[in-house]
């Protein structure tokens, strides 16, 4: 038993220690836009806006910055609104109202867990906040908020729907990966599980519109030329 109690702890402890890496690239995210357009700031870690690492965000009291960054750097921090990468907000995506519309991502490493994607009309809100994100928070196809991965890498196409009537020149889509490959406790009776307790969460903002009109922009990734750039993984 004291044997089968050390390997588990051992293999809890060794999944902490693996980063995992992602990215949302249609839209392309403030920090990948620039796979797609040569003026745009670099960013070459586009793959790790993981609120300065799991670690970082527990001592932050589990506190992300807005779109990824770490929530102690300085504001605005840089993949937000006035950011040294974000800058304005650069809209990358037009997108008809009252719609469903296909959302890329790339995990190059798997860590279980879910996405979740929230949208902040700054039209409307006028000002980034969280209070701006939570207004809307997006559902799936199937009509849940939340979206398991299992354990699939690699590209994945989702499908998101837009809130009915909702139509902005500038509004904010968040993609948001929480893991669950951590060990941690579940409760106050102190039950631990896999995917309990803190868990690394990405962040990525990209800058749409969503009018009545025409798409006027190219919805898929493919449609462009995306400048692959080797990721390193821990």
């Amino acid at each position: 038993m004291k044997f089968l109690l050390s390997v588990t702890l051992m293999m809890a402890i060794g999944l902490q220690q693996i980063d995992a890496h992602g990215m949302m690239l249609n839209p392309p995210s403030r920090s990948s836009r620039w796979r797609y357009d040569g003026g745009a700031p670099q960013n070459y870690n586009d793959n790790e806006l993981f609120c300065g690492g799991m670690n970082v965000q527990v001592n932050n009291g589990g506190r992300c910055g807005l779109c990824g960054d770490n929530f102690a750097d300085g504001q605005p921090r840089a993949n937000e609104i006035g950011g040294r990468i974000a800058g304005y907000g650069v809209v990358t995506r037009s997108y008809p109202a009252a719609n469903a519309i296909t959302v890329g991502m790339k995990i190059t490493t798997n860590h279980l867990g879910h996405f979740e994607f929230h949208l902040c009309n700054l039209d409307a809100y006028g000002s980034e906040s969280e209070d701006c994100f939570n207004q809307n928070r997006l559902r799936f196809a199937d009509g849940s908020q939340q979206l398991y991965i299992g354990q699939k890498s690699g590209e994945f196409d989702v499908t998101v729907v837009l809130p009915e009537g909702l139509t902005c020149n500038h509004c904010v889509l968040r993609w948001t990966y929480v893991g669950g490959n951590n060990w941690g406790i579940c409760d106050s009776s102190g039950y631990g599980a896999l995917g309990c307790g803190p868990q690394e969460t990405f962040k990525n903002c990209a800058d749409v519109s969503i009018n009545w009109g025409r798409n006027m922009m190219k919805e898929a990734a493919s449609d462009v030329d995306v400048v692959e750039v080797p990721v390193e993984v821990a």
